[in-house]
């Protein structure tokens, strides 16, 4: 199918289906979205985990998902461990960070798949923990990223951040309730989480 807005070209940032009934109608729809940035990941597998739980729970939000009924599940991979400590300290710190991001958001990571034998002669894979969201919420109230009118003002509603480069998260959850309470009322057109690539990213896509 093609994307959104006028030239059809702006992506979906998270997945959203009815639920299937037998018979009859319903407004509840699930949603699932993911996050993960192998440049963010390899630089600090730590932050590159923490900041894949947040990536996919923004996207959620986002689209008008449920913050209060989100669930999360991790796929991990790495490269071959060895016998070196700093292959072994690569999983460790990815879990780290998706277990520190969990509990600060009281998010919880049901199941999971995980493989370290991304490696082949001299070539590994970056660390590898990609967060997906899944959540529930009304279709009647999900909105896309395409801007809807050249008239309507565009807001860039962001976190502040500690030194570590990590959001703080009494920020980042007063973020995800203006968001969702201006999905909520109608306010919001559309919403466009934004990623690595920006600002400029997420401008472009929403255009």
């Amino acid at each position: 199918m093609p994307f959104g807005g006028k030239y059809q070209l702006t992506p979906t940032q998270s997945m959203v289906h009815k639920i299937s009934l037998e018979k009859g109608q319903t407004d509840t729809c699930s949603f699932m979205a993911y996050g993960y940035n192998p440049f963010i990941a390899e630089k600090s597998p730590y932050h590159g985990a923490y900041l894949a739980v947040v990536e996919s729970v923004s996207k959620i939000i986002a689209q008008g998902g449920n913050r209060n009924e989100l669930y999360l599940t991790f796929q991990e991979y790495f490269e071959k461990p060895l016998r070196d400590g700093k292959r072994w300290g690569k999983p460790l710190a990815a879990l780290l960070g998706g277990f520190i991001a969990q509990k600060d958001l009281s998010i919880g990571a049901i199941g999971g798949k995980d493989s370290m034998s991304g490696s082949f002669e001299d070539l590994d894979v970056p660390p590898t923990l990609v967060s997906f969201a899944v959540s529930v919420g009304k279709a009647s109230k999900v909105i896309s990223g395409e801007f809807k009118e050249a008239s309507h003002p565009v807001y860039w509603v962001k976190p502040t951040y500690q030194e570590d480069g990590l959001p703080h998260i009494e920020s980042l959850e007063k973020v995800y309730a203006v968001i969702s309470d201006a999905i909520d009322k109608g306010i919001a057109k559309a919403v466009w989480s934004v990623g690595y690539g920006g600002v400029a990213e997420g401008l472009l896509k929403m255009s």
